[in-house]
């Protein structure tokens, strides 16, 4: 039994040499990812400070050119042209709002004007006495939100008779489904004024933040694969060996049960090993020939005398049995002793020529 625990040994240890060595590369994976990660969002944070710093440049910009209202249609068409321009990069809004609360201008005007009517219609009609939700604020909520609303977002259910407590839910709930993720978007804003100081109102810029999906490194993900792999093959492997290990120990042992040993081990890993390791005898058992006591190693003949050992040994446990017993005691199986040989003839006497 020592060779085969021997090889079994030599099997963990590599296995667990070949399982220590896949997860450090997958740790190594990890680490790089995770900094891939952050180096992903440092430059999405810089990339953000950039595009609000271009973008307040702008709005003040904008904002000294308007000194009296109406807006300048000429100067709206050159809005429209920078919206145009910056769409593909970084999608954005601009807007005015008067000192009165009274809209002077959007771009897109598609867009402004759909959220102006739904407001118009649906959201200020339905707001109890109390409440403010005021243009400016539908506006900059939902600037980037004009084409995801459709022509009866916000009104209430027809044919349903709601108290005015249960309209003003309902409108809240609908402005929250369609509310964009303010970490994703922002707003800045800078003040009109005439050219005698008079307030004239405030222009407004929402932009997105550009989304860009994280990139997979393809030698990465290669090795994340292959140590993921390795380590799962192994982790197997070395969980086999284990009620191995077991059996092929307890029936050097002469456990009688070496079976239910091996099947704890296997269910409950580490666990039925120390329980087979608390119960198991504590010396290796010991083949003896009968014939001259010598210590044997379960064969069908001794090495050392070269007695017949078919019947001193269980064929199938290799369990020590007495002449007189018919049934092994460790495993049950019926002892069958071996045919007899049959003795050669003694030669005959040649008579002398």
């Amino acid at each position: 039994m020592e060779p085969k625990k021997k090889l079994i040994g030599r099997l963990a240890l590599a296995a667990g040499g070949l399982l220590a060595l896949a997860l450090l590369v997958l740790a190594a994976t990890a680490l790089v990812a995770r900094a891939q990660r952050e180096g992903q969002a440092q430059r999405e944070v810089q990339e953000r400070e950039q595009l609000a710093e271009r973008s307040r440049k702008y709005v003040g910009e904008l904002a000294q050119r308007i000194d009296r209202l109406p807006v300048d249609p000429g100067l709206v068409g050159e809005v429209e042209s920078r919206y145009f321009e910056e769409y593909s990069a970084a999608p954005m809004q601009v807007w005015a709002m008067g000192t009165d609360g009274r809209f002077l201008f959007g771009v897109p005007r598609e867009g402004f004007d759909k959220l102006n009517a739904v407001y118009d219609r649906e959201v200020a009609p339905n707001l109890r006495e109390g409440v403010f939700i005021d243009r400016q604020t539908f506006l900059r909520t939902l600037a980037d939100s004009s084409e995801e609303i459709g022509p009866a977002s916000f009104a209430p259910p027809r044919g349903e008779h709601r108290s005015e407590p249960d309209q003003e839910t309902g409108v809240w709930d609908r402005w929250r489904q369609y509310g964009h993720d303010p970490s994703r978007s922002f707003v800045v804003s800078a003040p009109l004024k005439s050219a005698t100081g008079t307030a004239l109102g405030s222009v407004y810029l929402k932009r997105e933040i550009p989304w860009h999906e994280a990139g997979g490194s393809p030698v990465r993900e290669g090795f994340e694969a292959v140590g993921g792999g390795v380590a799962g093959f192994t982790a197997a492997f070395l969980w086999l060996l284990l009620p191995t290990w077991v059996y092929v120990d307890a029936r050097g042992r002469g456990v009688r049960r070496a079976w239910l040993f091996a099947f704890l081990a296997a269910m409950s890993g580490p666990l039925g090993l120390i329980v087979y390791l608390i119960a198991r005898p504590e010396g290796l058992l010991s083949l003896r020939c009968p014939g001259c006591d010598r210590e044997v190693d379960g064969g069908a003949f001794c090495p050392h005398c070269g007695r017949d050992l078919s019947t001193a040994f269980c064929g199938t446990c290799r369990y020590p049995l007495k002449p007189d017993w018919s049934y092994c005691p460790a495993c049950r199986s019926e002892i069958r002793p071996q045919p007899s040989r049959p003795e050669a003839p003694a030669p005959s006497a040649q008579p002398a020529g």
